[in-house]
């Protein structure tokens, strides 16, 4: 099963990087910024440069495990092509981020609109890493 994969280093990085810019994107006014605001209950001054900054900082650890956990499953799936990478990306992003999301409604009586939020985050985060890693073997 894993006597042909390769890890490719460089393409994690990249995608880490690209992970943390569509969420700065994804999470300002540009995008979805205010509503995301909306939905937790906050105005952008209660959140404060520092606390933003650590959150960002944080937020590296997930992005490198995301970013290596597809480039394990695009791997040894033997992923080629665009296709291959959409149908991955969908895949994880539905099956591992976005019902782990889900819970939070059951369990944390979170809004269902914040959850579908975040969910279109990890959904098109996963999708353009799983293209980047998918096409830099």
């Amino acid at each position: 099963m894993f006597e042909s994969f390769t890890f490719n280093i460089w393409a994690v990085l990249v995608s880490v990087v690209i992970n943390m810019l569509i969420g700065a994107l994804w999470y300002s006014p540009v995008l979805f910024g205010n509503i995301w605001l909306k939905l937790i209950e906050k105005k952008a001054e209660d959140i404060g440069r520092d606390e933003g900054n650590k959150a960002m900082a944080l937020a590296i650890v997930p992005a490198i495990v995301s970013a290596a956990g597809l480039s394990v499953l695009i791997g040894i799936s033997d992923a080629s092509g665009i296709v291959d990478a959409i149908i991955i990306g969908s895949l994880a992003s539905i099956a591992f981020s976005g019902m782990s999301l889900l819970n939070l409604v059951f369990f944390e009586d979170r809004k269902f609109s914040l959850v579908l939020l975040n969910a279109g985050y990890a959904f098109v985060s996963f999708n353009i890493i799983s293209i980047i890693l998918t096409l830099w073997k």
